[in-house]
């Protein structure tokens, strides 16, 4: 991965570069950005740009020895950590998982968090980074570097890190080996450690204008203008989703009818309907659940946009706008609110492994009360 290949973000590509041309390169950074977004091709790009042997101006040359390795992600000097799962030991590190990772990133260089999990068979399992990967990644930093002027350590949603291997981390980046560079990638700043924040230059990977998206796509990909555009719009500007969506495995088409049934069992507050429609969705993995609340939300907040804002800035297919003109009355000012509260609690209690089953079948009767606010205050007016 170099930096020509990733499509946007430009001043961040100039920064890197700059740094590593003027020799200020921070020993420690954090590439944050969306799921699915360049946040970790952009790690990538930087690692193999710090080991390139003729480097370029603004990018690595893609044809010396260290590029080529970097290239196969199999460069003695970079070390990968990522989430993983139990099944290969009961200590389980990035290492066990290294050959799977790979193929993963050579087959899709913006990845998912839970595409991955899929592909190591945790979709019923938390992914996580333990303690054992800190007091491994430590052993390894004793060792010099084979190759290079630079060790790098890429560490991969960062904010799955256990409270142990955390706080080991700290350590390394408090004393930094030397000509060590740490790049952490994550999602979800906000649940890291204040004090590795503290230690990281941060660095934000937006979303992708439409114009680089649209180069991208139309580079890579033989599609119709009405469809690339269609993409553009749905995607915004995330450039693993809209690569997901060239390819046919736009989650939302499985996801739509699913949440829409729901909707329509929920509203309709039938009770036993409601209990075997959670009986069947509980068979779901943890991390599907999670995306399944996560598409809730989007369905919600394209209700508000499509009752009080302009049309334009709707990012829907042709199924679920007919769904949403339909289910949009509602979501309305008295109910979205504690909708969203509703959602975001249920999401925080699946992610610190609450049951499911009690999770859903709690959310969906507050739904049955809350998708009815509308119509009970119009009626309360009515009989006034």
């Amino acid at each position: 991965m170099n930096f020509g290949q990733i499509p946007g973000n430009n001043n961040v590509k100039k920064q890197l570069s700059l740094a590593v041309e003027h020799d200020r390169i921070s020993h420690a950074h954090l590439f944050c950005g969306d799921d699915g977004s360049s946040n970790l091709a952009m790690a990538w790009a930087f690692a193999k740009y710090l080991s390139c042997q003729d480097r370029k101006e603004s990018d690595s040359c893609g044809q010396c020895s260290a590029c080529l390795k970097q290239s196969k992600l199999s460069h003695p000097d970079v070390h990968w950590v990522f989430p993983v799962t139990t099944g290969k030991g009961a200590n389980p590190t990035s290492d066990m998982f290294i050959e799977d990772f790979r193929s993963f990133m050579l087959e899709q260089p913006f990845p998912y968090e839970l595409d991955w999990n899929q592909k190591i068979g945790a979709a019923n399992k938390q992914v996580f980074i333990g303690v054992k990967e800190s007091s491994e990644l430590a052993k390894k930093m004793i060792l010099k570097p084979y190759e290079g002027s630079y060790r790098i350590v890429i560490i991969w949603q960062a904010h799955k890190m256990h409270a142990p291997a955390a706080n080991k981390l700290l350590k390394l980046l408090e004393e930094p080996p030397e000509k060590t560079i740490f790049i952490l990638v994550t999602s979800e700043k906000d649940q890291l450690l204040d004090t590795i924040l503290s230690r990281v230059q941060s660095t934000d990977i937006s979303a992708i204008n439409d114009q680089d998206m649209n180069n991208y796509l139309n580079l890579n990909f033989e599609l119709e203008t009405s469809k690339r555009e269609r993409i553009m719009l749905l995607s915004s500007g995330n450039l693993g989703q809209a690569i997901k969506m060239c390819q046919d495995q736009d989650r939302s088409v499985s996801l739509a009818p699913l949440f829409q049934s729901w909707m329509r069992i929920s509203y309709a507050a039938k009770i036993p309907e409601l209990s075997r429609w959670i009986d069947s969705f509980v068979k779901l993995g943890r991390e599907e659940q999670k995306e399944f609340i996560q598409y809730g939300l989007h369905m919600v907040r394209e209700c508000l946009v499509y009752n009080f804002g302009p049309s334009q800035l709707q990012r829907l297919n042709d199924q679920e706008l007919s769904f949403c003109k339909k289910f949009a009355p509602f979501i309305n000012e008295n109910n979205a609110e504690s909708i969203i509260e509703e959602f975001e609690s249920a999401f925080a209690h699946i992610t610190r492994n609450a049951s499911t089953k009690i999770v859903f079948m709690d959310l969906s009767l507050r739904l049955v009360l809350l998708l009815r606010t509308k119509s009970l205050t119009l009626q309360k007016s009515i009989n006034q």
